[in-house]
């Protein structure tokens, strides 16, 4: 359901809440589909009605999946969706976003990521636990790598000890096209709350 007055309030779950950005796109509904198969809660944020559409679909097949409206070039916009996340959820604990539109220039949908960072990192902080995973979807050129590369060391920096991760999954220019499956499956496995080792950077390669 998408976040409005008649929603219901963050049922209880033993799963972890995750927040997916720019879910209109294949692999983020590829990867909401992975993670809320393994009883996760999910919170997709896109514009228009086509993740409704498709949260409406999992549901009907027993996962926990919601949609709400969500444009990166707009403050008010992100304040609104995390205020109906923490409604239809609770507590996020994961956040994933495509930044491949979002690095390409320094422009508001970047400065925009970065403020939905700002709200829902802190509480991660707090608790000692969280993941932040940024999916580079194609091969970014080298303005868009440099900024990317910025966000990620200083994410790093400031999860040191905390117990908060962030990780990266990017695609490599090599052979053909590569399923949005695959990518939706190697996020999922990132985000497994008992994994032990950090796996910072993934690079999946499309079949040579």
């Amino acid at each position: 359901m998408a976040a409005s007055a008649g929603a219901v309030a963050a049922p209880a779950h033993g799963g972890r809440a995750v927040v997916i950005t720019e879910a209109s796109s294949s692999i983020g509904r590829a990867t909401a589909a992975r993670v809320a198969r393994g009883g996760d809660l999910v919170v997709l944020g896109s514009s228009g009605d086509r993740c409704e559409r498709f949260a409406a679909g999992l549901r009907a097949r027993g996962a926990a999946v919601f949609a709400a409206p969500l444009d990166l070039a707009d403050p008010a916009s992100i304040d609104r969706f995390v205020d109906a996340a923490h409604y239809l959820v609770g507590q996020i604990d994961v956040m994933v976003t495509d930044v491949t539109p979002l690095v390409a220039t320094a422009g508001p949908c970047a400065i925009g990521a970065q403020h939905l960072a700002t709200r829902l990192v802190p509480p991660m902080l707090e608790r000692g636990s969280g993941d932040v995973v940024l999916v580079s979807a194609t091969p970014l050129a080298r303005t868009g790598q440099r900024h990317l590369e910025a966000w990620l060391a200083g994410l790093d920096a400031e999860f040191v000890g905390t117990g908060v991760r962030v990780s990266i999954v990017r695609t490599a220019p090599a052979g053909g096209p590569l399923a949005p499956g695959a990518v939706g499956h190697y996020v999922a496995a990132l985000l497994e709350p008992t994994r032990r080792s950090h796996l910072r950077v993934v690079e999946v390669i499309p079949p040579r």
